[in-house]
């Protein structure tokens, strides 16, 4: 491939980008432009141009999926020596490369989450914290060290922001950050931050470092530069220097880690410290519909940022619909039912796709597209009863349930109880708590949607409507019926024995019977569980050998223990209890397994 070929097939934008290989640039590039497209034909035609040397070349880019897809690329325009990593993979092969000259010794290790030696930081200051608290501090320890603020210049930055994780006032939090370097050190691990500070201080502090590096990468290429952070931002001016063979490509309309504290004014401010810097603007969009284009430009018109006003390249299509609904069952409701008629017509599900802002709102969605049978998957997170908090909630609500007299409004109860699963009156600022917040509270919304069904609507009512819900959510056919519809998930693998049969329209027996045999004395087991099928009756570990056949470590050594399984293996098993009936005590075996 020769550079005249690399130029081939672009639109007249993004040849503008790749035919400028020198020199500082600006890309911006709206949603679906080919921005990724744009700068890997930049190197590419730097490189069959002379202009570059593959090897002097640092693409680098936020995700290590990201970079795996330029590297792919760039493959195949024929430079594949062009190193394409994120940040912190690029800063962590530097540190380990320069340590032992600037520091001397191995690099410590990298810790791979924050989590342990947040909680040891925290329980030095006598503080008690869960998991979704923790991951907030983590976060916030996070956003000071991106920020290069120190334990001292913490608390002032804080409020100037308007940060309160997990309520924690800025100096408690300055002294848990305090504790949290104390502890890193005191084990001898560094966090991802470190990495990049690390690097930070030793290409400011040793020059010859400094001049090794920038010897050894001459051209530099940003992708997604508007989430760049002050960090990032003083770690790539330390690699370029004084030289400004420099390429940045982002939208500002696309920061999606403000909260980690990354900002567009990086790259909108990118002219000013480069006054020779080229802005290209990347405006053809691929990917959508003019329809959809329109609606985009409208609502980024009104955002009050330097957008890119995109322009479609595709064909046209169905105009964008915008449906208010009440309340969010109404909603839920309204956008499974558009899904049923569309899969009705013939409509694949694989072709539909539904956004929502937080994971408190999935459960109304699912609910509503259980009920209308419409297949879904839940990408990006948990299926909302699989939650943690959500499953903690339900159990205390299901002990509440045994002493509900009636006294207190439905709603109220279960807000009451729910306080215990970390619910509170006021929502939390944001972060993982917020998260946890979202999903409670969505319990206690459909609990004053159960309760406006009927006074008598009680919280036993509300439990087994959740139980009914989380069942239907992992739908599975049933072992004894192949029944589509049932809910119950099964919990025996194998193969069911030829002479025996389940009840009749019964969904929750496990067949066969599990049985088993106490480990302590031997014994087997003679009481019921109603949640196992066969609860009582010791196992054989391979059903259907003899009892000399059996492997030696489950036989056992005594005659007594031989014979309780002897016996066990000729007593007909029980079945477990049915959707239909209640527990059924000591039934007699069925008619099949008595010939």
């Amino acid at each position: 491939m020769n550079a005249d070929e690399v130029l081939e097939g672009l639109d007249p934008e993004q040849r503008a980008v790749a035919a400028t290989p020198l020199g500082p640039m600006v890309v911006l590039a709206g949603a679906g432009t080919g921005k990724t497209r744009a700068i890997t034909h930049r190197i590419a035609y730097g490189v069959h141009s002379a202009a570059y040397q593959p090897q002097r070349v640092l693409a680098v880019t936020f995700t290590a999926r990201a970079a795996g897809e330029m590297r792919t690329r760039l493959r195949s325009l024929g430079v594949p020596q062009v190193q394409a990593r994120t940040f912190h993979a690029a800063a962590l092969r530097q540190l380990h490369y320069f340590w032992p000259r600037a520091i001397g010794g191995a690099a410590p290790e990298v810790l791979p989450h924050k989590a342990p030696v947040v909680g040891e930081a925290a329980s030095r200051l006598r503080l008690q914290l869960d998991r979704v608290v923790m991951r907030d501090l983590a976060s916030e320890i996070e956003w000071s060290k991106v920020s290069m603020l120190t334990s001292e210049t913490y608390p002032a930055a804080a409020r100037r922001a308007g940060r309160s994780p997990a309520e924690l006032d800025p100096t408690a939090m300055a002294r848990l950050i305090e504790l949290y370097e104390e502890v890193k050190t005191e084990r001898g691990v560094i966090d991802f931050e470190d990495v990049l500070l690390l690097m930070v201080g030793i290409l400011a502090e040793h020059p010859e470092i400094a001049r090794e590096v920038r010897a050894q990468y001459r051209h530099f290429v940003v992708d997604e530069y508007q989430d760049v952070n002050t960090l990032q931002q003083h770690l790539l001016d330390q690699w370029v220097g004084e030289r400004d063979d420099l390429c940045v490509v982002g939208d500002p309309a696309q920061t999606i880690y403000s909260f980690t504290g990354a900002s567009p004014r990086h790259l909108l401010d990118f002219g000013q410290r480069h006054p020779s810097a080229q802005q290209v603007r990347l405006v053809r969009n691929y990917r959508s519909t003019p329809q959809v284009i329109g609606l985009a430009n409208l609502v980024l018109a009104g955002s009050g940022r330097d957008a890119v006003q995109l322009q479609a390249q595709r064909a046209g299509g169905p105009a964008p619909e915008l449906t208010a609904y009440p309340d969010d069952q109404a909603e839920a409701r309204g956008v499974a039912s558009e899904l049923r008629r569309l899969v009705d017509t013939g409509e694949s599900p694989a072709e539909m796709a539904i956004l929502f802002r937080t994971n408190g709102q999935s459960e109304a969605l699912e609910a509503a597209l259980t009920e209308l049978e419409v297949p879904y998957l839940v990408r990006g997170g948990e299926r909302f009863f699989n939650r943690a908090e959500v499953r903690n909630a339900v159990l205390l609500l299901r002990a509440a349930a045994r002493s509900d007299d009636g006294s207190t409004p439905l709603g109220d109860l279960v807000r009451d109880v729910i306080t215990g699963a970390g619910w509170s009156v006021e929502p939390p600022a944001g972060g993982a708590q917020r998260e946890r917040w979202e999903s409670l509270n969505a319990l206690a919304t459909l609990a004053d949607d159960f309760a406006a069904a009927g006074e008598d609507v009680r919280l036993p009512h509300l439990v087994a409507e959740l139980d009914r819900r989380a069942g239907s959510s992992t739908r599975r056919p049933c072992r004894a019926s192949r029944s589509p519809r049932c809910t119950r998930p099964r919990v025996w693998s194998g193969t069911p024995s030829s002479s025996w049969a389940p009840p009749t329209g019964c969904c929750r027996s496990r067949w066969p019977p599990v049985r088993r045999r106490s480990r302590r004395s031997g014994a087997c087991s003679t009481s019921a569980s109603p949640g196992r099928a066969g609860g009582w009756g010791s196992p054989s570990p391979r059903p259907g050998l003899p009892v000399a056949a059996r492997p030696a470590a489950r036989r056992g050594s005594s005659t007594a223990r031989r014979a309780c399984w002897a016996s066990r293996r000729a007593r007909a098993p029980r079945p477990s209890r049915c959707a239909s009936g209640g527990w059924p005590g000591r039934p007699s075996a069925p008619a099949a397994a008595a010939t």
